[in-house]
C-alpha cells in the first residue's frame, strides 16, 4: 500500500515537471517574440521590446502587394508583412471593398474612387522601388494582422527612416491602422504625432493625394 502511494506520488510529481516545463516554454517564447510555427533563422537578430531583426529579404512578387502590405522572401521563406500605422488606398475595386475606397477618397478631401484607385497604384509602385532598389531591415514582433495570414512590422532604410515616413511624406497613405512602440523607443504616440506633421507638409506642399 505505502508503495503504491509513492508510487502514485511520484507520478504526479513528474507530470507536474512536464506541465511547468511546457508553461515556461511558452512563456519564454512569448517573451522573446517568437509565435508558434514562425521558424527563427540564424541570420535573424534579436532586437529591442521583442523585436526581431531580419536582414537581406527580398520583396517576394505578389498580385497582392500594395504600398502597406507585401511579402517578403527570406532564407527560404516567405512571410507577408504589413507596417504600422499607415494605411495605402485599394488598387484596385472588386465587390467587397467599395465602402473602403470610398472612405479612403474621402480622407484625402473627397477623391473619386477612379482617382482613390490610381493614388494605391502609385503607393504600391513607390514601395516597389524601394524595396527593390535601397537597402533596408525589416524588425517585427510575429503580431498578426487579424487572421490575414500577415504581421505587422517596421521597414527601415539606411537613412535612418521607416517606409510609413516616406509613403506620409509623398501623401500616399492615410494614417490609419494599428501602430507600436518602435524598436528604437520611441513612443507610439510620438510618433503618431511626428507623421501628422509630415501629412500637414504633404497637404502643404500638394503632394499625391492631397494634390487637390
Amino acid at each position: 500500500m505505502l508503495g503504491m502511494w509513492r508510487y502514485r506520488l511520484q507520478q504526479s510529481f513528474f507530470i507536474a515537471l512536464v506541465m511547468g516545463a511546457i508553461v515556461f516554454a511558452l512563456w519564454w517564447d512569448a517573451r522573446q517574440g517568437t509565435l508558434p510555427g514562425v521558424r527563427e533563422h540564424p541570420t535573424h537578430k534579436r532586437g529591442v521590446a521583442g523585436y526581431e531583426v531580419i536582414e537581406g529579404a527580398v520583396l517576394h512578387p505578389d498580385a497582392n502587394n500594395d504600398g502597406d502590405s507585401f511579402k517578403m522572401a527570406h532564407d527560404g521563406q516567405i512571410h507577408e508583412f504589413r507596417i504600422y500605422f499607415v494605411d495605402c488606398p485599394e488598387k484596385r475595386l472588386h465587390q467587397f471593398n467599395g465602402s473602403r475606397i470610398d472612405q479612403q477618397g474621402r480622407y484625402f478631401g473627397g477623391l473619386s474612387r477612379q482617382d482613390t484607385i490610381e493614388l494605391g497604384l502609385e503607393g504600391k509602385a513607390f514601395t516597389e522601388e524601394l524595396l527593390t532598389t535601397h537597402r533596408f531591415t525589416i524588425q517585427t514582433r510575429w503580431q498578426k494582422v487579424f487572421d490575414s495570414g500577415r504581421y505587422y512590422a517596421f521597414v527601415f532604410f539606411d537613412d535612418g527612416e521607416e517606409l510609413s515616413e516616406k509613403l506620409v511624406r509623398e501623401g500616399l497613405c492615410r494614417i490609419y491602422t494599428e501602430g507600436a512602440a518602435l524598436p528604437d523607443g520611441r513612443k507610439e504616440r510620438d510618433f503618431a504625432n511626428h507623421l501628422r506633421k509630415l501629412e500637414r507638409e504633404a497637404k502643404t506642399a500638394q503632394r499625391g493625394g492631397w494634390r487637390g
